[in-house]
């Protein structure tokens, strides 16, 4: 039996869906320009930040500096051209200690500069990424600086070898003239074996005073450092103070190291002779009455430090400005040059020399970079395998 309804109903029941029909067409077309105009948004966002990655693309490009960006797990994220021209390719996605072996000259002891296996010199600047693992490395190619810096310490010296040239000539005819004097006596026929040995000793004397300017005016003029021995602190000051013995015997000096197990690199004779001036300096300074502190020890931001400490009465104010400059100084026979030729050795070593000077209390030493203790024990085993 079939139903029907009744031709009221149908309508009504027409008209709803119709009614809503229109709903569902209104809201399909209200999420339809909802959506369109998202897209729209979203590909305007889109459009902005690929010019702004286009922008920080060619701001990269257009640094002087080489620019690395490394993950968290060091592996190269991103660089710009300079990168790619100082370290090839490729780059992207690389794990950086890759192009370090590949591109880097290794280094003992480390140092502020960096050297490509092209011979081109860099300095590195890091930076965290911030709230993200890994960083920013801008690596900066300073071989021409560094160039034209070491050609102009070059005319420096060579200025300085002019003036210190004018300087010694009447510092070596002093005894050059004595030596002479007194080997001249000593083919006289009547002179006594007493006399003779006298002059003799005069004579020697008088050569090694000369043969001291000629060492120093060397010293000062290489400006560098001939040998890279590695070197226990301690030992050094064993050699001082052999070195030293007769001549501070009767004055009252102190041997303090405080650096045992401490190696520096370099070359061990320039070492002891700018130590040496140091001590000279001191003995000098403090007197037959003076006390002196020659030390050896740990310094306080890192490295060894070198140097002697005494109770005289200090450097005068107006002196301490020039200390380290060539021919600064105030005994009447000194040549000015025992701070300078100790300055040159501490930069040439990779350090500094430093002095802290008040009446009663004065302080001069050399500053040197510390070799670390796991080079000194593989450099040991390495020997002891030879």
């Amino acid at each position: 039996m079939a139903f029907s309804l009744p031709s009221s109903t149908a309508a009504a029941l027409q008209d709803q869906w119709a009614d809503t029909y229109r709903l569902l067409e209104q809201r399909v077309a209200a999420l339809t320009a909802e959506l369109h105009e998202l897209r729209s948004e979203r590909l305007a966002q889109l459009a902005e930040k690929e010019v702004l990655a286009r922008r920080l693309q060619t701001v990269l490009n257009a640094l002087p500096g080489a620019v690395v960006v490394l993950d968290g797990n060091g592996r190269i994220g991103s660089h710009n051209q300079a990168a790619v021209q100082l370290f090839g390719e490729p780059l992207t996605g690389i794990a950086w200690r890759a192009v370090i072996a590949r591109c880097f000259v290794p280094q003992t002891p480390p140092a502020a500069d960096l050297v490509l296996h092209d011979g081109r010199i860099v300095t590195l600047s890091t930076c965290p990424l911030g709230s993200e693992p890994g960083q920013i490395l801008l690596f900066q190619d300073v071989t021409e600086s560094r160039r034209l810096q070491e050609h102009l310490q070059r005319q420096q010296r060579l200025l300085d070898m002019g003036r210190m040239a004018a300087s010694l000539a009447h510092q070596i005819r002093t005894p050059l003239a004595a030596a002479l004097l007194y080997a001249s006596q000593l083919k006289h026929p009547a002179l006594s074996d007493d006399k003779r040995e006298r002059f003799a000793e005069r004579t020697v004397a008088s050569l090694q005073q000369l043969e001291g300017l000629i060492a120093n005016m060397l010293h000062f003029a290489r400006g560098g450092v001939s040998g890279s021995e590695l070197l226990a602190a301690d030992e050094l000051l064993h050699e001082l103070h052999t070195t030293l013995e007769t001549q501070v015997a009767g004055r009252n000096v102190e041997w303090r190291s405080e650096a045992t197990d401490l190696h520096v690199r370099g070359n061990r004779s320039l070492l002891l002779s700018a130590w040496l001036n140091l001590v000279n300096n001191a003995l000098q300074a403090a007197g037959e009455s003076g006390h002196l502190e020659i030390f050896c020890r740990a310094a306080a931001g890192g490295g060894v430090e070198f140097g002697v400490h005494d109770d005289g009465p200090g450097v005068a104010p107006e002196m301490q400005a020039h200390l380290f400059e060539p021919f600064s100084t105030t005994r009447p026979r000194g040549t000015g040059l025992g701070l300078a030729i100790v300055r040159a050795v501490a930069q040439a070593h990779h350090g500094e020399a430093w002095y802290r000077s008040v009446p009663g209390d004065t302080t001069f030493a050399m500053r040197l970079p510390l070799v670390p203790v796991e080079r000194v024990v593989e450099e040991g085993a390495r020997r002891a395998c030879v």
